[in-house]
């Protein structure tokens, strides 16, 4: 059947497939939207109205199989849903974040069976929900920095009056420089989580290899490899957004 989309999420996934520019709102609302899950609560098996799923709760949710392995199916409608199962089956509303946050390490595949949908791996998930994991690294300066990223950087930057100031630098383990990677330094006035989504979206789209570490940059408190990357010139500055 033609996909037609029954939400405002749904109406943002469609966009964010065809438009890739469009994928930091579908991830946003990913995490802001209801979501439906198969499974029951201990204790609610029977419910008919909401509910809300105290702490420590024994959550029962049906997984799927993919290529050899488990994954977690969830729904952005009942639509979506129906498409998966054909049978009635015990079914749970839960908002997006609070959902990924319960099934942390979990791989995620939004509407398995419908033509517009989204898989996302464990570490994926993690990203979404806390940003990306800071790694200690050793500064490697003789690395190549990646041009094509900084460039769709910058022209990110300049859509949101939050971003100041931006830095980068490649950087590895002390003992394996040819594991370099982005190191991508910011200094925002903004909302730093709500950041993470899109940065995640545009280096899907952008970057030959998804690895990049960032760092938040507070020129007052630097932390973290902060102060490293205040000695060198950054690439990105609100005053004048341009590659140095």
């Amino acid at each position: 059947m033609p996909f037609v989309p029954e939400n405002e999420l749904e109406r943002a996934l469609v966009r964010a497939v065809e438009e890739p520019a469009a994928a930091p709102d579908f991830y946003r609302l990913l995490l802001s939207s209801e979501l439906l899950v198969l499974g029951s609560v201990e204790g609610h098996e029977s419910a008919t109205d909401a509910f809300s799923v105290a702490p420590g709760s024994n959550v029962k949710l049906v997984t799927g199989l993919k290529d050899g392995g488990q994954y977690l199916p969830l729904f952005s409608s009942l639509a979506r849903m129906q498409d998966y199962v054909k049978e009635e089956s015990k079914f749970l509303r839960v908002n997006g974040r609070a959902l990924l946050d319960l099934t942390r390490g979990a791989p995620i595949i939004l509407n398995p069976a419908s033509e517009y949908g989204k898989e996302l791996t464990p570490d994926q998930v993690q990203q979404l929900l806390d940003g990306p994991k800071i790694v200690p690294r050793v500064i490697e300066g003789r690395a190549e920095l990646p041009t094509q990223l900084m460039e769709a950087l910058v022209q990110f930057f300049t859509t949101r009056a939050d971003i100041q100031t931006a830095w980068m630098r490649m950087v590895a383990p002390a003992d394996r420089a040819h594991e370099a990677h982005p190191l991508l330094g910011i200094e925002t006035t903004g909302d730093w989580s709500s950041l993470m989504p899109a940065l995640q979206a545009l280096v899907e789209n952008v970057a030959s290899s998804p690895v990049l570490d960032v760092q938040r940059v507070d020129r007052h408190h630097p932390a973290g490899l902060a102060g490293s990357l205040l000695q060198g010139e950054p690439f990105y500055r609100r005053s004048n957004p341009a590659l140095n």
